[in-house]
């Protein structure tokens, strides 16, 4: 599955109109009206957008002629074979007209352009584990962490300390049981889409 690492924005400016690309990479059709939201400019002329999510699919052309702005930026998308990411594109009318076909071109070229300077990876599912150890275990589990690349994406303190980690082989949680011997917690808490090199 290919897709961006990080939000990444760009900005176009075409026949004094601005064009500012945000690309979100987002994993679950859920949150995608959130983040919609959260990137939009309710001040801008217009905020375009299109998604591929899973099997979910949008294009929204937010006022603009039909088809010169959703569909020829999911266009762009497709054709780089990515996924689990929105576009948005969100104008400032500079005041000139650019027609059907050069908005469908400022469209597809802010996202073109923006994916140029974002970074493109292979991501794979991997189920994310809270795991609880006692404090007295803590710098043990956080070296083997380390030594195994396991990324960890919370850690809080309380009477234990739990660790919020993206685990891809279950054999590291034979290796806790072991050096704790078996005083701790892990359950699955979720998944999600993430780097193969992370």
């Amino acid at each position: 599955m290919i897709s961006i690492e990080d939000y990444t924005s760009h900005t176009l400016v075409i026949k004094k109109s601005e064009f500012v690309c945000h690309l979100i990479p987002c994993s679950q059709i859920e949150q995608a009206n959130d983040m919609i939201t959260k990137y939009s400019d309710p001040q801008a002329t217009h905020n375009c957008v299109a998604y591929i999510i899973g099997p979910h699919e949008r294009a929204y052309d937010d006022g603009e002629p039909s088809g010169t702005a959703g569909m020829p930026m999911l266009n762009v998308l497709k054709m780089q074979g990515l996924t689990n990411m929105i576009a948005i594109v969100t104008r400032y009318f500079g005041g000139i007209k650019l027609g059907a076909g050069g908005l469908t071109r400022a469209y597809s070229q802010s996202v073109a352009e923006a994916l140029k300077v974002a970074h493109i990876v292979e991501k794979e599912l991997v189920d994310l584990y809270n795991i609880t150890v006692d404090y007295t275990y803590t710098r043990k589990l956080e070296h083997l962490l380390k030594v195994h690349h396991i990324k960890c994406i919370d850690i809080q303190y309380q009477e234990q300390v739990s660790y919020q980690c993206y685990l891809r082989n279950l054999d590291f949680l034979d290796m806790i049981q072991d050096f704790t011997n078996n005083q701790f917690q892990a359950e699955k808490i979720g998944s999600d889409y993430i780097p193969k090199d992370v």
